[in-house]
């Protein structure tokens, strides 16, 4: 009898899992509880939407389960325009006022994978999708996918993958593990204009671990900081693949110091590697595309079918610095109309630039179609380091402000 009562006990269980696993979500409420629900209960990975359904929040819906989830919108939209809080505060090291917040529309404070389906996130008073990762996460890395995702009209980040323990983004300290980012069929539009300096996407990955980003179809438009910026510090590294996306009219928001396309910083020990084809990058307020390197390690760049146009500053930049070559392929590119130089690559301290150029115009820029230089000290003439080199095929430049040459420093043109 005591078996039998066990076992009913056991289905009851079971069956009330299953039904909040199972139920759709149609208001704040049942957003709430079904989250809630899924933070206690290891069983349930996934919450489903009712279709099209549209949800104001009053407050952050929070995630803090350790298994994988996945939300399934359904074409649903989440408004948290009434949801979160922000403090403004002075930065003194950056020396501008902005603000911090720990809130977001949608948020999940996990190390566990994340996936996010056709859904809509908008007019977030913060944030508005959040993954923030604990500080003592251990073991594999964080994978995070969105597919048919649009979050739009966010005061600060649109997305945010959070990786770093210092409050006010500074230093190196973050967990044990790395982040994998996946987009498909997206879009981010006119986020982070309540504020300086928040991004469409922004990734900040601190500690060990790396950050593998792949962004496919998918439009980034019109935010007041960089479009997408993937911030690594301390070992490890950036590795970063897009395929047919947009990204234009972001960086406007501060005009003392504006902002670029698609922006990547990565630190201390550890590759940059991108694979970038069949991009737009447009009406960027500073350059649009700016990728740095420094400490060991190469930037192993491979730029195809990409036009840069009108840009505050430089079309295209990589900069490497400290030890570590700068191997770039570009094909099929034209940057044009941009506010300095049209490409501009900078190679400084023990490395060497090996780059090649075909079919590619660069045109009516302020200063130089293409600037590539190559130093062990920078403005020092005296170096004697083994050369760089470049090589041209079909290369087009007319219409630059200082010139219609390659500039060059410490390379040999090889055509």
């Amino acid at each position: 009898m005591k078996k039998t009562l066990l076992s009913i006990a056991m289905l009851s269980v079971m069956a009330s899992s299953s039904v909040y696993a199972m139920d759709q979500v149609d208001s704040e409420a049942s957003l709430t509880m079904a989250i809630n629900k899924a933070n206690m209960d290891s069983s349930i990975s996934s919450i489903v939407f009712k279709k099209n359904v549209k949800i104001s929040l009053t407050s952050p819906v929070v995630y803090t389960g350790k298994q994988t989830l996945s939300i399934e919108g359904n074409g649903a939209v989440l408004n948290g325009e009434q949801s979160g809080t922000s403090a403004e505060f002075y930065d003194a090291k950056e020396k501008i006022t902005t603000v911090r917040t720990d809130d977001g529309t949608l948020m999940f404070n996990t190390a566990a994978d994340i996936n996010i389906n056709n859904l809509s996130v908008v007019k977030s008073h913060t944030r508005g999708i959040v993954i923030t990762i604990p500080a003592d996460a251990q073991g594999d890395d964080i994978h995070v996918s969105l597919n048919n995702v649009k979050v739009e009209d966010s005061a600060l980040y649109g997305l945010h993958l959070d990786d770093n323990l210092n409050e006010l983004d500074d230093g190196d300290l973050g967990s044990a593990i790395g982040i994998d980012l996946k987009i498909n069929n997206s879009h981010f539009i006119n986020n982070g204009t309540g504020a300086i300096d928040f991004d469409g996407i922004r990734v900040d990955e601190r500690g060990a671990g790396s950050i593998t980003s792949e962004i496919n179809n998918t439009v980034i438009y019109g935010n007041g900081g960089d479009g997408i910026e993937l911030d690594e510090a301390g070992a490890g590294d950036v590795v970063a693949m897009m395929n047919n996306v947009s990204v234009i009219n972001n960086g406007a928001y501060n005009e003392a110091d504006l902002d670029d396309g698609f922006d990547i910083d990565e630190g201390d020990d550890g590759d940059l590697v991108v694979v970038l084809n069949n991009l737009e990058i447009k009406n960027n307020r500073d350059e649009g595309l700016d990728f740095d390197e420094a400490g060991a390690g190469n930037i192993n760049a491979t730029i195809t079918n990409v036009t840069a146009t009108y840009t505050d500053d430089e079309g295209i930049k990589l900069d490497e610095e400290d030890a570590g070559d700068l191997n770039v392929s570009l094909s099929n590119i034209i940057t044009t109309n941009g506010g300095d130089d049209g490409i501009q690559f900078t190679e400084l301290g023990k490395g060497k630039v090996n780059a090649k150029l075909d079919n590619v115009r660069s045109t009516d820029n302020k200063k130089a179609g293409v600037k590539i230089e190559q130093w062990l000290v920078e403005d020092d003439e005296s170096q004697t380091e083994e050369q760089g080199s470049i090589s041209l095929h079909n290369v087009e430049l007319s219409g630059n402000g200082k010139g219609d040459k390659v500039k060059t420093h410490g390379i040999v043109i090889r055509k």
